[in-house]
């Protein structure tokens, strides 16, 4: 029977899960002119019997450029915990991608290299939120530190959200610039769920209240006559 190594999210380990169903494609891509192919597997944790499902890329496809197997990408869990996934559709496609790669080495136990990623998506985040409505277009690039203080000058985040910042800041930093440093599971998790709120915060929740005022001064429109009154000068069958 065939075995892939998966992420458990409950064992919090790497484990061999036998295959016990797959459901794959292949194809070809005309616009890239290059063979695709991926799949789900499942089947059951070893340690701790939860069903798992993961996700792979075909990377290699025999036949195709000399290669001669087929390959196939590290098995990314899909469930139970799948990516986190956001309703906005202001977030920008650097952040959504360095989350993606944040889930990954954080599955793949590269502690150092969520940090780093987590890192970059907040600073994509402070380019897109401060950048796009600068008056002043030609100045130097936003880094993170600056990004993060400038956040809370205007208000966009709150001091405890602030603080939150910081601490991820420091994490990226160390893990990014060569330090003797040690990122446990925990730490990176702590720091996967505030990415996760501070987006949230800033995207989601911005947009769905705006939907809510939107909603809200409909309501306080004046209607017309013929709305006001419909259901008196409507005329009424005779008994």
């Amino acid at each position: 029977m065939t075995t892939f190594i998966i992420d458990c999210p409950r064992c919090r380990a790497k484990v061999g899960v036998a295959e016990t169903g797959c459901a794959q494609r292949t194809g070809w891509d005309d616009e890239a002119s290059e063979p695709y192919g991926d799949k789900i597997i499942v089947g059951l944790c070893p340690s701790c019997s939860i069903p798992i499902a993961g996700y792979a890329q075909q990377t290699n496809f025999k036949g195709y450029e000399g290669d001669d197997y087929d390959g196939w990408s590290d098995v990314i869990r899909v469930y139970p915990k799948p990516p986190k996934t956001f309703s906005s559709h202001r977030i920008p496609r650097t952040v959504t991608h360095s989350l993606l790669e944040a889930d990954r080495t954080l599955q793949a136990g590269a502690y150092l290299a969520t940090c780093v990623m987590f890192g970059r998506a907040f600073e994509s985040l402070c380019r897109d939120i401060l950048e796009k409505h600068a008056a002043d277009k030609t100045k130097k690039r936003i880094m993170l530190g600056a990004g993060i203080r400038v956040l809370r000058d205007r208000n966009i985040i709150d001091q405890r959200l602030f603080d939150w910042s910081q601490q991820l800041q420091a994490f990226r930093n160390l893990a990014a610039h060569g330090e003797d440093f040690y990122i446990s599971r925990d730490d990176a998790e702590d720091l996967q769920a505030f990415m996760h709120a501070i987006i949230e915060y800033i995207y989601d929740l911005t947009d769905r209240y705006e939907e809510f005022k939107e909603r809200a001064e409909f309501r306080k429109k004046p209607k017309s006559i013929a709305e006001m009154f419909g259901s008196i000068t409507k005329p009424h069958d005779p008994p």
